[in-house]
């Protein structure tokens, strides 16, 4: 059976499991999140299209009832757009049955596309973007080191929804430790309210050795929160959320709890549940440590 050539680690989201993947770029073009350790074992690229158009081939006829497919590694919306809609192209031309194209998008990668570029990229079945904000909080956004604001992430989401496409946003879950945990939940609801994204997916913060995160809390300037910590926060956030239409994920293998409910409708159910496992130190019901990976 052929297998794709995959290059260093594939990340998607959860929600894109029974995706194929193809990689039109290696790794990130930021890369300087200091949490992140994704993508550390390769340089950005952009692939060569024809080696893109080999593979889309070659995994079409060993897949050809294709309906979902899942563009990696972490940037590929910074590919030029005229070549960009030529593999969007490639992959409708060789997988009848595809309803849907997913992507990683940051801010870096959709500074330069316009409402119109993104538009042409949906009527090429472009139907979700995942969209890292991360933080509100411009605190807690300027040490992460993260391309950007929160401020600019709002001006982007609301243009990928002006286009017609839908925007899963990613926050998460004890980026500002627990120094600016009360700003960094109340500053992330304010922004999500003011984007209001068809999707959130609250991710918990792991941290992983060799990043400079890591190195930060061994210095003893990042102090993490504990278990409840993170659900009191993800408990803070959901309450200041305004009732705007969207799903709401706490779905990722880093989470304590899995969510996955319809706001405003699940909103009251949520925060009860969430209410009462932190008011009973309910530990039997959370993921244990071993489990949870990223």
């Amino acid at each position: 059976m052929f297998n794709i050539p995959y290059q260093g680690v594939v990340i998607r989201p959860p929600s894109e499991a029974n995706s194929l993947i193809f990689q039109i770029t290696l790794g990130c073009s930021d890369n300087h999140c200091i949490f992140c350790p994704a993508y550390k074992d390769k340089k950005f690229e952009i692939k060569d299209l024809k080696e893109i158009e080999k593979e889309i081939k070659y995994a079409a006829r060993v897949y050809p009832q294709t309906r979902r497919i899942f563009f990696a590694d972490g940037d590929p919306l910074v590919v030029e757009q005229g070549k960009l809609v030529q593999i969007f192209e490639l992959v409708q031309d060789n997988f009848p049955k595809l309803t849907r194209i997913g992507i990683y998008g940051s801010i870096k990668s959709l500074e330069n596309k316009s409402v119109n570029d993104l538009s042409e990229l949906k009527k090429n079945k472009l139907g979700i973007i995942y969209l890292g904000f991360e933080t509100g909080d411009e605190e807690v956004y300027k040490q992460i080191k993260k391309y950007g604001s929160p401020a600019g992430n709002v001006e982007t989401c609301i243009k990928i929804k002006e286009a017609g496409i839908k925007v899963n946003v990613t926050i998460i879950l004890g980026l500002g430790g627990k120094d600016l945990s009360v700003q960094h939940s109340a500053n992330t609801a304010k922004i999500l309210n003011l984007a209001r994204p068809q999707q959130i997916a609250a991710l918990t913060l792991m941290v992983v050795p060799g990043t400079p995160l890591y190195q930060m809390i061994e210095k003893d300037k990042f102090k993490q929160l504990e278990q409840f910590d993170f659900l009191e926060e993800l408990r803070s956030l959901i309450e200041k959320l305004d009732d705007f239409k969207c799903l709401f994920f706490s779905n990722h293998a880093s989470n304590y709890y899995s969510i996955s409910a319809r706001f405003p409708n699940d909103k009251g159910r949520i925060l009860k549940e969430l209410e009462c496992i932190i008011k009973k130190k309910q530990k039997d019901i959370l993921t244990p440590d071993f489990m949870r990976g990223l």
